[in-house]
């Protein structure tokens, strides 16, 4: 059985043990809270020598950065379901899993730092409250760009008709945004997109801590 080392409350943690989850996978899920420093463990840091999660054990695999796992999980664990055997399909999904961690990530994470590390790094509670600028250029510009390609379409890749990994990796962010007043009423096609990905019962699951909440959309 694979060993899953991951937690609920990190974006990345989620969307793999949601993946995880809707796929009906049995593995074992260790949870590391790096926010309170336990991925800086000697024994985590064998395993990730950056301390971050998730990182996956399968053998003799060891495997980290979130949307390759989403990738092995698939193909190993699940015949391809929410990836495709079809080259063309899979380059698709794959050219959103890369899209997603050098344009998505970045341009939320950096507005959204302050916000979420106040709700889950213990030393950061005390802080005074920040002020989300969802009006940086940075994040317009990437919400803008997939706002526009989900218009019409009711999933990411592909067709726009069926969920995928691509669906799953993108949504992790929103885990911080929602909560953080993720302004819907801007982005209506990306609130809706991400309302069904809500739906899912695997990321209904997955919610821990502060974002177990129905969140504060505007």
């Amino acid at each position: 059985m694979a060993t899953l080392y991951a937690t609920p409350l990190s974006a990345n943690g989620r969307k793999v043990l949601a993946a995880g989850r809707h796929l009906g996978l049995a593995v074992d899920v260790r949870i590391v809270d790096v926010y309170r420093g336990e991925g800086r463990s000697p024994e985590y840091l064998a395993l990730h020598p950056l301390g971050k999660i998730p990182a996956l054990v399968d053998g003799d695999l060891v495997l980290w950065e979130s949307n390759a796992i989403l990738m092995y999980l698939s193909e190993r664990h699940a015949g391809f379901r929410l990836w495709s055997r079809d080259p063309a399909e899979r380059a698709d999904i794959a050219r959103w899993l890369f899209w997603e961690a050098s344009e998505w990530q970045p341009a939320l994470a950096q507005i959204l730092a302050g916000f979420v590390g106040r709700l889950v790094v213990p030393q950061m509670a005390a802080l005074p409250p920040v002020d989300v600028d969802w009006a940086d250029a940075r994040f317009r510009r990437v919400a803008g760009f997939l706002e526009g390609h989900l218009d019409g379409r009711q999933y990411v890749a592909g067709s726009g008709r069926d969920l995928t990994l691509a669906d799953l990796s993108v949504a992790g962010m929103m885990t911080y945004a929602r909560a953080a007043g993720f302004p819907s009423t801007a982005f209506p096609a990306l609130a809706a997109w991400y309302a069904r990905i809500e739906a899912l019962e695997a990321w209904q699951a997955t919610a821990a801590g502060p974002w177990r909440g129905p969140g504060a959309a505007a």
